[in-house]
């Protein structure tokens, strides 16, 4: 499991929520270059914010598509835009908005043990 966020708070949240799964390794990128270099065949998944640094969550699901198609991704963010989520359901991706309240972090855990299929 790869989480990239350019928030490390979120990133910590979302690693530590997504590290309670069951046979979960989670690993961290605090920006889209940085997880394209620490993709590799052991990532089972990935989670990325959209708004960043450099590129935006979309354009960090088409570079890992290029040479990772089958690994799921879920867009998890804070923006509302169902463009955004459209756009990324189209390129085969979940989309997950954070919220104010843990319940997002719930179901991005939800979404992340259906996308592994467990």
């Amino acid at each position: 499991m790869l989480v990239v966020d350019d928030d490390p708070e979120l990133t910590a949240l979302a690693g530590a929520y997504l590290g309670q799964l069951e046979d979960v390794a989670v690993r961290t990128a605090s920006d889209p270059e940085d997880a394209l270099a620490r993709l590799d065949e052991t990532v089972d998944c990935v989670v990325s914010d959209y708004e960043m640094p450099v590129m935006d969550g979309l354009a960090l699901l088409d570079a890992v598509r290029s040479s990772y198609p089958d690994v799921p991704f879920v867009l998890f963010t804070g923006v509302g835009d169902e463009s955004v989520a459209e756009r990324a359901r189209e390129r085969g991706a979940q989309y997950i908005r954070k919220g104010p309240s843990a319940g997002g972090f719930d179901r991005l855990a939800a979404e992340v043990e259906a996308e592994l299929g467990r």
